[in-house]
């Protein structure tokens, strides 16, 4: 079926605010960032040379509550500059131009994308996910991640994002300007800064923990390495993104052997894996090293790995001795208290100095029936 090509000239040049979200939510569908990882989209890319129907555009749901029209989704692409998509000639499919192919491989791993990504903060809790389009429309972004932290029952934004510019160039000037939100100067840094200001944070955190729990108690018997220790199957992981689960992890990494337990929370920067064997160190042999550095990639995310060696080695196993016997504390603590009613001890034999047993009263007549 042919492709109708509409002239941005022959269209009115005024875009009203729907055309324009329609045409940023469409674009962000088919764009680089988004298409690149949606398995769903590009099952459907392939079924018909590229097109994909309208009706099913349409069920998605950011489009959904702009609108379900055809007609007014065509006539708004119909004004877009960008030239990304085409419209087929009863308006009823659209795709992605086959002279603007998806670039091969990772699209969020290759080079560039960390250096024209940015971590920006000074938004209120309170703003949606619109109102940060509409802020960074004029600034040629592709992508806009709002970092949450889960606070029963849901996940609220935590006030900052990271922002993907077309270009480095792009992100540098947004860098370099001083720009207020709502009043609000905007603090800004690279997403690779704001990582390495994060895992300095995380790790000084660490140790001020490690330096109280050394003053804490005894220090002498229970200080001893567990006797399940296991050497060299201890894998630190750093530079994790946002969306990273435990389950990308242990997806990547179970090839090289039983991955038993991942310390890790969605969110964070850096965990500690823990094989069943000692095979870090075959880990960091597979691994490709960039910049002196052993890199391993977790989904769309390249993460920087290191193996748990040493005293920081032993140190973590005694954590984790400590944990289990804490835990098993609060187990027969909370585990075999007496309980109330049927389940207490000796329930429903007569207890010994019973009042009932030293009264002069006769016993009470048992009624028939």
């Amino acid at each position: 079926m042919g492709t109708e090509v509409i002239s941005t000239s022959e269209e009115s040049s005024e875009i009203s605010d729907l055309e324009k979200k329609i045409i940023r939510q469409i674009e962000y569908y088919f764009g680089n960032f988004n298409l690149s990882k949606d398995k769903f989209l590009k099952e459907q890319i392939k079924l018909d040379d590229g097109w994909v129907p309208l009706e099913i555009i349409v069920s998605f749901n950011r489009l959904k509550i702009l609108t379900q029209n055809f007609d007014t989704i065509c006539t708004a692409l119909a004004k877009s500059t960008n030239e990304l998509i085409e419209i087929n000639e009863d308006c009823t499919k659209i795709r992605r131009r086959v002279e603007k192919p998806l670039p091969e491989g990772s699209y969020t791993s290759q080079d560039g994308v960390e250096d024209r990504t940015l971590y920006v903060k000074g938004f209120k809790k309170n703003n949606t996910l619109d109102e940060l389009l509409e802020f960074f429309k004029d600034y040629k972004v592709e992508h806009v991640f709002m970092k949450k932290r889960f606070q029963k029952p849901s996940k609220v934004f935590k006030g900052s994002c990271f922002v993907l510019f077309d270009t480095e160039e792009d992100a540098q000037k947004f860098l370099d300007k001083s720009i207020k939100f709502e009043g609000t100067e905007l603090l800004k840094e690279k997403k690779k800064d704001y990582t390495k200001r994060k895992d300095i944070y995380y790790d000084n955190l660490r140790l001020e923990k490690e330096k109280k729990l050394l003053k804490k108690g005894d220090k002498k018997d229970d200080k001893k390495v567990p006797d399940d220790f296991v050497p060299g199957c201890l894998l630190k992981v750093s530079g994790l993104g946002e969306t990273i689960t435990r389950e990308i992890i242990k997806e990547g990494l179970e090839e090289f052997g039983n991955v038993i337990y991942i310390d890790y929370s969605r969110g964070k920067p850096e965990g500690v894996v823990r094989f069943e064997t000692g095979v870090a160190a075959t880990v960091l042999e597979m691994a490709e090293e960039e910049d002196g550095v052993k890199k391993f990639t977790f989904g769309s995310c390249k993460a920087t790995i290191s193996a748990i060696e040493g005293d920081s080695e032993k140190e973590y196993w005694k954590s984790i001795a400590e944990c289990k016997a804490m835990m098993k504390k609060q187990k027969n603590i909370h585990g075999h208290r007496q309980g109330k009613g049927r389940f207490k001890k000796n329930w429903g034999k007569r207890q010994k100095g019973n009042n009932q047993d030293n009264t002069d009263q006769p016993p009470a007549k048992k009624l028939k029936g």
